[in-house]
């Protein structure tokens, strides 16, 4: 005969209050908004000796190369009045849409930040495409682009350096 369910013996332990419960607390990342590099003033050049009165003086001084070579060997980034930030997984938010029973095929680019008329110029142009094909949402601050490209503007955002 079954016994009513209030009467039933518990199949499991409930567990100790005594657990105390830990929180792990991770890092923040801190995004940067500048695109330059600003060179280090602990790295400094090597004094060449001064010329000795026994040495040609025809030689070259070895200064003038010396100060030329760290900026060639530095690649400093453009400066754009725009910023593309990346989410919390660090990627960037470049997502396809499709609408009107998936007829419509949308690329849309979020969290974009600064002159976002200047990205869309630049998105234009590297992707080729006609005015119409890229619009921008100056509410939402989002640049919607005509067509599945995430692939071809997210390569555009890594050849930029974002």
């Amino acid at each position: 005969m079954l016994l009513p369910r209030i009467l039933r013996p518990i199949a499991a332990r409930p567990a100790p209050l005594s657990t105390t419960f830990t929180r792990i607390v991770l890092p923040i990342r801190t995004r940067c908004l500048s695109t330059t590099v600003e060179p280090s003033e602990s790295i400094t050049e090597p004094i060449p000796p001064p010329p000795s009165s026994s040495e040609p003086a025809t030689q070259e001084s070895p200064g003038p190369a010396l100060s030329e070579s760290p900026e060639s060997q530095t690649k400093k980034p453009l400066a754009l009045p725009y910023f593309i930030g990346r989410n919390s997984l660090n990627n960037f938010s470049v997502y396809h849409k499709n609408k009107r029973g998936g007829n419509l095929k949308l690329t849309v680019l979020k969290r974009g930040e600064g002159d976002l008329l200047a990205l869309k110029q630049d998105i234009m142009e590297a992707l080729q495409l006609p005015r119409g094909d890229v619009t921008l949402n100056s509410v939402t601050r989002q640049i919607v682009i005509r067509g599945h490209r995430k692939l071809q503007v997210l390569n555009f955002l890594y050849t930029l350096g974002f």
